[in-house]
């Protein structure tokens, strides 16, 4: 083959990768919904990682606000927080140091906070997500990537009037602007915490990215080091 056929080939091949990596990731026939952030709390989700007057960053603050306001009926196994029912079960700290793992992120060691296998957590704690199933018709799901999977607009005006966004939904409104002056402040605290377990902190975002140029260039750097080697090994073997 020549060098205009190779050239044609990963044209074709490169259009063909593309087209559907934009299919099944971000399809431009799919109606999606845009949710808007109010202004005034855009801040607070975009830096999880700020400190506040109480010294805590804004994601430490939002989970200490999921932890008492979403744990009765949402877990979030990826940062070691599981139902309140079953964390006040006296078993459940034996589970997480026999079946668990400390949870690690962003270079820090959480020895506080466990991750627990899938199938070990929903068996120990079966009777009360079926309790929850009665109550609610379905078993609340975990939210470890529910970030990633929503974005930042649609969990903020959901958490905030879960009606609205969701009608007939089970989800109470547990924080109701009317009567708490602080409502959207912790909401957006909230989102900015589930936003920090699934996003890394831009110092480490930035690395991953200098990482990643790095790679490809390697493998590019090798693959055309490669042709060379193959096109003079031809030549040796009296192909040219």
């Amino acid at each position: 083959m020549n060098t205009w056929g190779i050239i044609k080939n990963v044209i074709i091949g490169g259009s063909v990768l593309v087209f559907f990596f934009i299919l099944w990731f971000y399809n431009p026939f799919k109606h999606v919904e845009h949710y808007e952030v109010d202004k005034e709390v855009q801040k607070i989700v975009d830096n999880p990682w700020k400190k506040t007057i109480h010294g805590k960053t804004i994601a430490e603050e939002g989970r200490e606000l999921f932890v008492t306001n979403c744990s009765s009926c949402h877990s979030l196994r990826y940062d070691g927080i599981y139902l309140m029912s079953v964390q006040m079960n006296p078993k459940w700290k034996n589970v997480e140091k026999s079946a668990g793992r400390p949870i690690y992120r962003h270079g820090k060691l959480y020895k506080d906070r466990f991750f627990v296998p899938k199938d070990v957590y929903e068996s120990f704690a079966y009777d009360d997500l079926q309790n929850l199933k009665a109550s609610l018709g379905q078993i609340p799901p975990d939210l470890s990537t529910i970030y990633l999977a929503r974005g930042e607009g649609y969990l903020y005006q959901f958490i905030l009037n879960p009606q609205k966004v969701l009608p007939g939904t089970t989800m109470p409104q547990l924080f109701n602007p009317q009567y708490d002056k602080q409502a959207k402040e912790k909401v957006a605290k909230i989102v900015a915490y589930l936003k920090s377990v699934n996003t890394p902190p831009p110092k480490e975002q930035a690395k991953r990215t200098i990482m990643g140029i790095l790679v490809i260039a390697y493998f590019i750097v090798m693959g055309a080091l490669l042709w060379k080697y193959r096109e003079n090994l031809l030549k040796r073997l009296g192909y040219h």
